[in-house]
Order: C-alpha cells, then sequence, then structure tokens
C-alpha cells in the first residue's frame, strides 16, 4: 500500500468520523438529572414481585426491571442498529458485537423514591444518567447484554456504590464541540489499531501530542470507575494490593501488574505501586474496548435483554446463539 496516499485517505475518513459521531455516535440518549427520577402519576404499574422473582427464563422486560435482579455497577453492552454507522465503525475498528458500554447507577429494589433503573455513561454530551428503559424500547438498539464482577467478598454494596459514585464526579454540566472531537479520535483510535498494534497507536499518538481514549468513551469510563475504587481502597489499607488485577479488564494493562503471590516482596511500596500503575497505564485503561469488557473473564454474562425479553446467560458462546 501506498503510505502517502493511505494517509491522505485515512485524515479524510478521520474528517468524516467527526461528522459522524456528532451526529449518532452511541449514548446520544438524553441524560437525566437524579431530580427526575420520581414517576409521572406517583402509581406504580411494575409487576408484582412474586411474579418479578419467579424464576422463569426468558422474562418479560417489565418482570425483570420488576426484580432484584440488577444490580449497583453491572455492566451493561449494547448493539445499535446496523443503519447507525458511528457504532458500526466501532464494531467494525474494535472486531465486536458490541458499541457502547454503560454502567448500572441505580435500581429501585435498591435505592428509596426511585422508580426506574438509571445507568451511567459517557457519549456525545459527556457523561449522564439515562433510563435503562431507554435503551430497552429503543427501536435502533439490537440487543443489551449485562455483566458482572466476579463474587469477592470485598466487592459488597459500598464498592458497588462507590464505582458508581467515581463515575458521576465525571459528569459534565454542559456540551461542546471539543467533547466532539475528542470522541472523533477516540473512535480514530481503533480504526488505527485495526491496522496497527495497540501499543504502537499509543506511540503514534503521543507523536501527534494527541491524548489517547479518555473519559468520554464509554467502555474506559467503566474500567476507570473499577481501577480507581480499587486503587483508593488499597491506599486506605482496606483491600489487598493483589485484589488489583481483578478488576483490570485488558491483558495488555494488567500484564504491567506483580502476578499473585509477589505483592509481599515490594514490601511498604505495595500501595504505591498500585497507586503509580493507575497513573502510568491511564491511555491503557481509558482505551479498553467494548469488546474489552466482553472477553474478560473478570466479569460474569449474567443477562440478554433482547426485544420484550430478558435471558439468563452465563457465556459468550449462549450470547452469541441468542442474537443470531
Amino acid at each position: 500500500m501506498n503510505r502517502p496516499h493511505f494517509r491522505g485517505r485515512s485524515l479524510a475518513i478521520f474528517w468524516i468520523l467527526i461528522a459522524i459521531v456528532a451526529l449518532s455516535a452511541p449514548g446520544t440518549h438524553q441524560a437525566v438529572a437524579l431530580t427526575d427520577i420520581s414517576g409521572e402519576s406517583g402509581q406504580s404499574h411494575a409487576p408484582s414481585m412474586s411474579i418479578a422473582r419467579r424464576d422463569t427464563w426468558p422474562k418479560k422486560v417489565d418482570d425483570f426491571l420488576a426484580g432484584e435482579y440488577l444490580q449497583k455497577a453491572d455492566v451493561m453492552l449494547e448493539q445499535r442498529w446496523s443503519g447507525d454507522v458511528a457504532a458500526g465503525v466501532i464494531r467494525w475498528a474494535t472486531n465486536s458485537f458490541f458499541s457502547h458500554a454503560a454502567l448500572v447507577y441505580t435500581a429501585p429494589p435498591y435505592d428509596t423514591g426511585v422508580s426506574n433503573t438509571f445507568v451511567i455513561e459517557a457519549g456525545t454530551k459527556g457523561v449522564g444518567l439515562t433510563k435503562l428503559t431507554d435503551y430497552v424500547h429503543d427501536s435502533h438498539v439490537n440487543f443489551i447484554a449485562i455483566k458482572r464482577l466476579k463474587p469477592a467478598s470485598w466487592f459488597d454494596s459500598n464498592r458497588q456504590a462507590r464505582v458508581r459514585g467515581l463515575l458521576l464526579d465525571k459528569i459534565k454540566a454542559h456540551y461542546d464541540y471539543w467533547t466532539v472531537w475528542q470522541i472523533a479520535r477516540q473512535v480514530w483510535f481503533g480504526v488505527e489499531e485495526k491496522v496497527s498494534s495497540r501499543q504502537k497507536t499509543l506511540e503514534s499518538f503521543r507523536e501527534k501530542d494527541w491524548i489517547p481514549p479518555n473519559e468520554f468513551i464509554c467502555s474506559g469510563l467503566v474500567q476507570i470507575g473499577y481501577v480507581e475504587m480499587m486503587v483508593e481502597a488499597i491506599k486506605n489499607g482496606q483491600i489487598s494490593p493483589e485484589a488489583l488485577r481483578d478488576v483490570v479488564f485488558t491483558k495488555s494493562a494488567e500484564r504491567y501488574l506483580p502476578n499473585r503471590g509477589q505483592w509481599s516482596s515490594l514490601g511498604d511500596q505495595q500501595k504505591e505501586t498500585a497507586a503509580i500503575f493507575r497513573q502510568l497505564l491511564n491511555d491503557e485503561l481509558f482505551s479498553v474496548t467494548p469488546e474489552d469488557l466482553a472477553q474478560t473473564e473478570k466479569l460474569d454474562w449474567m443477562y440478554l435483554i433482547k426485544g420484550d425479553k430478558v435471558y439468563k446467560i452465563s457465556s459468550y458462546v449462549e450470547l452469541q446463539k441468542l442474537i443470531h
């Protein structure tokens, strides 16, 4: 391939991506404030809890949302319809079924006074809250998969709440064109990575003084929330530094961590090592893709929402069978 010609064509495609992302990037559902979470009429039309808790699958979406199935900090992966060009580019660039990721923020069974399930996500308007039902009933969404961090004694409701709280701190009050520019670059990062290695792509971004994928990218936001929660707990002496590996969802970043059993050799430097990992691996963590979240064994497959039904799943293979 003629290199100068490729660069010229690449630049043209990049500018096209800016327009595409601005108009149709995932996560463009209107974000809602916490003050808008009460029901419209004050009356609940949700199914009775006894119906919602019946262990029969698949379930109707309303029964599923009325039951205690979702947990705070569950990871949501979404595929939008093939006509969404930006979503299609992201799936192609990352070789994935998924083009968007979000985190379950709150749900009626766990928060008094809340009548809807909300997810926190990054999109063209920054970081915000969106009703899960807006995704479920969106004709442009093909399906939604739910994953959950593998059970661990330290990952209790307080830790779940802290992950979502760290993401909430990143909510943007307004939207500007600089955000569009950043998001377009993140899509382009995936395209570059498609024809190069991740490390070379990161180096290329640094040489151009570009910031690799950051908090405006949905899956990177999810990854950073988990890592920041863990590093904070490690620095406070609440969790062993060895547990940091449990919340790193990409092998390209995990390989920089000491293996299990090796942390003790660091002595008093264990906490500092965890903090340094977060700082130095910023690029790798922010460049986590929806497919990284799908592939990681650190997150268990839980549910698939497709149409008006919810299926219980336990593997990527099961998901693929149900979506075809």
